[in-house]
């Protein structure tokens, strides 16, 4: 039994740090895009050709997270209800 509570704290701990790593992703992108601005960047072509890589891999980071994420929800999921189901 608390085997099972220990494991689900852990998938806990684990999802809030995939959490905070898809917040960075984001912040990191949001914060280069005003860079860009604040570089003088402002033809819209030119900006996006800087854009574009900064923004693939944040993005890439944060849903690649946020679906591991889901994953382990449904990981604890499983085992809360099986602990719940035993007599």
């Amino acid at each position: 039994m608390k085997t099972e509570s220990k494991a689900v704290r852990i998938l806990f701990f684990i999802r809030m740090i995939l959490w905070i790593i898809a917040l960075a992703a984001t912040v990191y992108w949001i914060y280069w895009s005003f860079k860009l601005y604040a570089l003088g960047y402002y033809d819209v072509h030119e900006y996006s050709g800087y854009l574009r890589p900064i923004l693939g891999r944040g993005l890439l980071i944060s849903f690649g997270s946020l679906g591991v994420s889901l994953i382990l929800r449904g990981i604890s999921d499983r085992i809360k209800k099986r602990r719940d189901s035993l007599p």
